[in-house]
């Protein structure tokens, strides 16, 4: 059985931007996804994204560093019935208000050249509220 993470490796360009739109928030840049071992490995301009899939559980687990920041993120998470994976983490509100809260990334495969990431985050009232959204097209593999 081929793994679902594996439909990443490659290289591809990214456009990311803010929720709500702002044009002074948009990102780009490239990426390369290998696989080492068990390890998918993601890595940007600036981060570094290890995942791997639990064969015994079907889980995905892993971690994630910006440069700039000194915060690992690590995640667990599972390819939902939608057919797109779930990442959850916990980590600092965007708010500044020195609490932490949930954090649901979640990357959907469009087709073999192209996906896309959505980043949310639990709102005070429970609610997910999407904060980006970044589309990949895959220049190589």
């Amino acid at each position: 059985m081929t793994d679902w993470l594996d439909q990443m490796v490659g290289d591809w360009t990214y456009e990311g931007r803010s929720v709500p739109d702002d044009t002074e928030q948009v990102r780009t840049g490239v990426e390369r996804v290998t696989r080492q071992g068990a390890w998918i490995v993601i890595e940007g301009e600036g981060y570094r994204f290890q995942l791997a899939t639990d064969p015994a559980t079907g889980r995905v687990t892993g971690d994630f560093v910006h440069w700039e920041h000194p915060l690992l993120w690590t995640y667990d998470g599972a390819i939902k019935a939608d057919g797109r994976l779930h990442l959850l983490s916990h980590g600092p509100d965007m708010q500044g208000q020195g609490s932490e809260t949930e954090y649901d990334d979640i990357f959907e495969i469009v087709s073999p050249d192209e996906r896309r990431s959505i980043g949310r985050v639990r709102a005070a009232d429970g609610t997910w509220q999407d904060f980006s959204r970044t589309i990949y097209r895959r220049t190589g593999r």
